[in-house]
């Protein structure tokens, strides 16, 4: 009898340098094992772990069959979504279970208990059964009149969950039963973010008009609302270690801090990111804020200034243009040299993601560089085509 051959391994991939992130919003787990949040981060077909404390990578996924359109995760497991197919993972890289039954592609995950709940394009919702990844209960938005854009689960609303849509009403459903509880006219403008406040009953709505609205759900009754002047806002956190601010973010890459007691602006983060905001969370209880973005970086910040203003403490990045030359430096062969579309000159380590570093921006005057900040460089040169190290 034959036995049985595998293919070579010689040629497989072994990682990929300087992916940190995407346009997806990162997933933030608190382990009680480890006593730490991990941060979960899309790189297209793969996701990375983070570890809250350092930023330092964990460990990285299998790659899916197709781009990675939503992640979520509980304190146990994290679910990807694929097309039309849903994965939960152990440990951030070992497969425990695929749920199949959407024919659409998936774009909604929100993990419900003992239940994951998931929303496709055609207005598909399916309540799955973790365990056994079954089809628990199945609903179905009319996609033309209610496109939904997002999930929240109240804290506290036993069974039931608020969808946001395009078209801006939101809907509270149970998911017990399958009945549609209330609707909720909105405020003339899509729903883009859904975020539970630290009050019982209170809610955020991020709208694509720039507007956030801190709504009561119990009295449908709007308490505050708060205009930004940089777009839709693309994410919104609530911070929870005894002050009460409520940061949203940006397409253009700011991120603002607003005062709930004053009812008015705190402060601003200009520039935290050179493309749109897509992940932004406050951990919970500390002056820290985690933020994400398309241009391939997760930032924290802390609010230690003494306007009570932050700054930057920790970052992962990567070239956020792509690269155009590359190459090997030192004897060991264990760093790589890599200049991007981004003017960027960058050094990758191949043994830790910890030892990765930014030589800096090409400019014409360090001076105004410094003065102007490295986003809105005046004189920033064009990418760097050739080096020699």
């Amino acid at each position: 009898m034959k036995a049985e051959t595998c293919p070579s391994r010689i040629f497989q991939g072994y990682r990929a340098l300087g992916y940190v992130c995407n346009h997806v919003p990162f997933v933030l787990r608190y382990i009680n094992r480890r006593k730490e949040h991990l941060v979960i981060t899309s790189i297209g077909r793969c996701f990375h772990t983070y570890g809250g404390t350092k930023l330092e990578l964990l460990t990285a996924s299998q790659a899916h069959n197709d781009e990675i359109g939503c992640i979520a995760g509980d304190s146990r497991l994290v679910y990807t979504a694929s097309g039309n197919t849903i994965y939960s993972w152990l440990r951030g890289s070992e497969l425990q279970n695929t749920f199949s039954g959407h024919e659409h592609k998936v774009k909604l995950l929100l993990p419900f208990g003992n239940h994951l709940i998931s929303v496709d394009e055609s207005g598909r919702v399916i309540v799955w059964e973790i365990k056994t990844a079954e089809v628990y209960l199945e609903l179905s938005l009319d996609s033309c009149s209610f496109r939904a854009s997002t999930l929240l689960h109240p804290v506290t609303y036993v069974n039931k969950i608020l969808v946001g849509s395009e078209q801006g009403p939101l809907q509270l459903w149970n998911v017990r039963t399958g009945t549609l509880i209330h609707t909720f006219a909105g405020w003339g403008s899509a729903v883009t973010a859904l975020e539970q406040s630290p009050a019982v009953d209170v809610v955020a709505v991020g709208l694509a008009s720039g507007e956030t609205v801190v709504h009561h759900l119990k009295f449908d009754e709007t308490l505050m609302r708060f205009q930004q002047d940089w777009g839709p806002v693309t994410a919104v956190s609530f911070r929870t270690d005894g002050h009460s601010h409520m940061a949203t973010g940006s397409p253009v890459g700011h991120v603002a801090v607003w005062d709930l007691e004053k009812r008015a602006l705190h402060s601003q983060i200009l520039d935290a990111h050179r493309s749109a905001v897509t992940g932004l969370r406050f951990l919970p209880d500390e002056p820290l804020l985690l933020t994400s973005s398309p241009d391939n970086s997760l930032k924290m910040w802390i609010f230690d200034q003494s306007d009570g203003s932050g700054r930057l403490l920790k970052q992962q990045q990567g070239h956020s243009g792509a690269p155009c030359r590359i190459r090997f430096h030192g004897a060991a062969g264990t760093n790589i040299l890599s200049a991007g579309l981004d003017s960027v000159l960058r050094s990758f380590s191949t043994i830790g993601e910890n030892l990765n570093k930014s030589l800096g921006q090409a400019s014409y005057d360090r001076k105004k560089a410094k003065k102007h900040g490295v986003l809105k460089d005046p004189g920033k040169m064009p990418p760097i085509c050739e080096f020699t190290s």
